[in-house]
């Protein structure tokens, strides 16, 4: 072989392996990646209870597999025991900074003169349950804990559980669901909260302690 058709005989060889990652860089012919869809508790609300107790600080923690902002869904079989994930949409932030950020809205932690108890709220569940093919629920599961200013001592604790039918069965109905599952949990709280107050009939007097 001359020197020219060695030259030729490379140049054919380099170009053969750039041709063939330029195609597989450019993806499958004819397929466009879908759009994730968002989704959030709509917009924010001004805040509709003074807590009945002090409250200096809200938080609300999760177990790690709701730790992401994927949009979970199972079914009301109990023999059925897989969580789902949507795949083309999403939350916008993890269920427990939904929740936190909404009760926060909601609770004027305003405390001028200082103290205040610490408010956690565990979440156990938060998902959507399709009881049928074309029906499910949004249900959110958790425990509320009031814990004192002072050396952290746990002063009250529930748990709580809520639903709320969905519209239609798909993410956006689960989406609303949960939406109007996390108020009713707001209320339930600051409702629990209104029972540990002595000066309202409650047994406990949680707002000196807390103070």
């Amino acid at each position: 072989m001359t020197p020219r058709r060695t030259v030729r005989a490379r140049a054919r060889r380099t170009m053969l392996p750039l041709a063939v990652a330029a195609m597989s860089g450019c993806g499958g012919v004819g397929t466009l990646p879908k759009a994730i869809t968002l989704h959030d508790f709509g917009p924010p609300a001004e805040a509709s209870y003074a807590p009945a107790v002090p409250l200096r600080l809200l938080e609300v923690r999760a177990p790690s597999w709701l730790g992401s902002s994927g949009m979970q869904y199972r079914f009301a079989d109990r023999s059925d025991q897989r969580r789902l994930t949507y795949t083309e949409n999403r939350w916008v932030a993890a269920p427990s900074e939904l929740i936190q950020t909404a009760m926060r809205r909601a609770f004027d932690l305003a405390l001028p003169d200082g103290g205040g108890c610490l408010l956690r709220l565990e979440l156990d569940e938060f998902s959507q349950v399709f009881d049928s093919p074309t029906a499910s629920h949004g249900v959110i599961e958790a425990r509320a804990l009031l814990i004192s200013p002072r050396a952290d001592a746990l002063l009250a604790e529930t748990r709580m559980t809520v639903n709320a039918e969905a519209a239609s069965a798909d993410a956006a109905g689960g989406a609303v669901a949960l939406r109007q599952a996390s108020q009713r949990l707001i209320d339930d709280v600051a409702h629990w909260l209104a029972t540990l107050d002595d000066g309202r009939g409650g047994s406990l007097g949680a707002s000196p302690a807390c103070r």
